[in-house]
């Protein structure tokens, strides 16, 4: 009787001792995702900054990993980013369950404005898009500062070479500021896949019209620079909208409805007007897929440059044809009066 009872405490203790250890297993498993290895192309003139950045990313990527498992923390990724690039990086990662696609990534370290800043591209994640039709391959690009910190995270342009955008400025500053508005875009497509209201209801003035169809945006203290527009009603058809109207509309309904908003913008040309330096116009093809509806047009922008750190847009169109006589808006179509 004394054995049997033995046995079976044995076989208890054992059975006890073996889910444990399932258990623990199980526990490390989980936190236990595997380090992705980040080996940066370029940047060998900067060799203790480029070792850094890459213990940063692979350390980041490891920790979004074990967030799309539900096991990571975000808050221990804080002191790697400054605070506006924490909060994106946060939005997209925990709205998209981001996790890495490859045990290894060689993205280009670019250098920028004199090396203040180096731009990270790009890097590939995989996103749960729930019923949108779009690739789940999203690639990133990321900003660090000279001193290591990721000051910006961005969703990248598809089909464009930076370079060649860049060096088409006529001028040192005209390069730079193209190479801005490239950021703006990539930050503007961002705003999107995370859904971000607040990055939008700073883009547009609180005495914005906004037309959708064509959009024409006028900012506060933009001293009437816009009021000279030369298109007509015959040659845009107005639907305006206040922007609380505008807002609301996007966020309770393509926001609310839609797991993942995938916009991509294509063929990016870039215009600098002849008087006025800060402004520019931007031309491109937007493509929208959302799980609720898909559209692909052509989009302008009139952006101001006055400061290089809070560009303004002034006037946003977009066309799902040409008109009539095969032409788009352009920055020409507008009488834009200086200002001191």
């Amino acid at each position: 009787m004394r054995k049997e009872m033995w046995k079976l405490m044995s076989i208890r203790r054992m059975f006890l001792l073996f889910f444990s250890v399932l258990v623990v297993a199980l526990f490390v498993q989980a936190r236990a995702q595997v380090k992705p290895q980040v080996t940066l192309v370029g940047g060998d003139d900067v060799p203790q900054l480029k070792k850094q950045i890459e213990t940063t990313l692979e350390t980041v990527l490891l920790e979004m990993n074990r967030l799309s498992k539900q096991t990571g923390d975000v808050e221990v990724l804080k002191r790697y980013f400054s605070q506006d690039a924490f909060r994106i990086f946060e939005q997209f990662v925990l709205q998209n369950r981001a996790y890495t696609v490859r045990k290894s990534y060689s993205p280009q370290m670019i250098q920028r404005e004199k090396g203040q800043f180096y731009d990270i591209r790009s890097i590939t994640v995989k996103v749960n898009l729930g019923q949108t039709e779009a690739s789940e391959n999203q690639n990133l690009v990321l900003t660090v500062s000279k001193d290591g910190i990721i000051t910006s995270v961005r969703a990248v342009l598809p089909n464009y070479d930076y370079h060649s955008v860049v060096s088409a400025g006529k001028t040192a500053e005209d390069s730079l500021t193209r190479g801005r508005i490239l950021d703006f875009l990539e930050r503007f497509r961002m705003a999107y896949n995370t859904k971000d209201g607040g990055f939008l209801e700073k883009v547009y003035s609180d005495e914005a019209l906004i037309i959708v169809g064509s959009v024409l945006q006028e900012k506060k203290n933009s001293d009437d620079m816009l009021r000279g527009s030369r298109l007509t009603e015959s040659k845009v058809k107005l639907v305006q909208y206040t922007k609380r109207e505008y807002l609301d509309a996007l966020k309770n309904r393509a926001f609310k409805s839609s797991s993942f908003i995938n916009v991509r913008f294509e063929e990016v040309e870039i215009q600098q007007h002849e008087k006025i330096p800060q402004i520019y116009g931007v031309a491109c093809w937007q493509q929208w897929n959302s799980s609720g509806y898909s559209d692909k047009g052509f989009l302008f922008l009139m952006l101001d440059f006055r400061n290089p750190e809070e560009p303004v847009i002034h006037v946003r169109t977009w066309q799902p044809k040409s008109f009539e006589d095969g032409t788009y808006v352009s920055l020409y179509d507008f009488d834009v009066l200086d200002y001191k």
